[in-house]
């Protein structure tokens, strides 16, 4: 998805489901067949056979197993094909080898895919992904936004979540007027409403200086909202208080029944030696709805369409 200037409003024409037929897969899936529908996109949906992972050279007698293996993988894609072309999706399925992460960066290039979607199981709690390290990758070195949706994303009827806002978490990065696009072009196409959230620290909270800090705050989210180029409606500007950013978004979300969570990642790995995980990675494993995010380089001249730095 390419956009020369931030007055363009993002659509996502193609999109990227990349499954591995677990639970979280699943609800991943739908979650494709409502932003296909909604923004009347195509879906491609890529299985990546870790042929490599499932047989040991030395024991040839499992080489039946792989071929066994092949043939379910198959057909699992062939039944969410058919699912979504009954439910009005032009849907294609490719079977892929080797590298996952490696096999889906690849396919979001070659395919020129607009927005890929993942499920995410926190096996570990928030410390693993479904795919191991190859949701990071893809996260972090995708030139397309990704949609993921975690273990504790509901699966609430979509009429219950039309009026569900969506929140936009930032912190004033440069790169924030771009984020808010993206956003506001869900809520423009979903007709939800839009939270502009910030997080302060707790000790902000009380003192006689309270006052004063909310309207700065208050006045910078509705300056990034007017500066982001798009016509959306005016956004609930909130600001919440928390000593775990992570927590913060994750709560504010569940309070407002949020149907999605905007916020970006740097393209730098996202756990690095002696450092917390990212804040990032806490959100999409710990919300209880879907988490887009666009990763963007670090230097200012090298970021592109970009969410707000998390």
């Amino acid at each position: 998805m390419q956009m020369s200037t931030i007055d363009l409003v993002p659509s996502f024409n193609k999109v990227l489901l990349a499954t591995d037929f677990s639970a979280a897969s699943q609800a991943a899936f739908q979650t494709a067949l409502g932003v296909c529908i909604a923004f009347q996109a195509s879906l491609s949906i890529l299985h990546v056979f870790e042929d490599a992972n499932t047989v040991a050279p030395e024991t040839g007698v499992q080489l039946l197993e792989l071929g066994s293996f092949y043939e379910i993988a198959r057909s699992s894609l062939d039944r969410l094909v058919e699912e979504a072309r009954r439910s009005g999706v032009a849907c294609e399925a490719t079977m892929g080898s080797g590298i996952p992460s490696v096999t889906i960066l690849e396919t979001i290039t070659s395919k020129a895919i607009d927005l890929a979607i993942l499920g995410t199981n926190a096996l570990h709690g928030f410390e693993r992904l479904v795919f191991g390290s190859t949701a990071e990758v893809v996260l972090r070195k995708a030139s397309c936004p990704v949609l993921t949706v975690g273990p504790q994303a509901s699966d609430a009827p979509r009429a219950v979540q039309i009026k569900s806002p969506v929140v936009f978490a930032t912190d004033f990065h440069h790169t924030t007027t771009h984020a808010i696009c993206y956003a506001a072009a869900i809520c423009k196409v979903t007709g939800s409403p839009l939270h502009c959230l910030h997080v302060l620290p707790r000790t902000l909270e009380g003192g006689s200086r309270r006052h004063v800090t909310l309207q700065i705050m208050t006045e910078a989210l509705k300056h990034v909202a007017t500066e982001s180029g798009t016509t959306i409606d005016p956004p609930v500007c909130a600001i919440t208080y928390g000593s775990e950013i992570s927590n913060a978004v994750v709560d504010y979300a569940k309070q407002q029944k949020a149907k999605l969570i905007v916020l970006g990642v740097r393209q730098a790995s996202m756990v690095a030696s002696h450092v917390p995980a990212h804040i990032a990675y806490r959100i999409i494993t710990e919300a209880s709805c879907p988490v887009l995010t666009m990763a963007f380089a670090s230097q200012p001249h090298a970021a592109t369409l970009a969410a707000a730095c998390l």
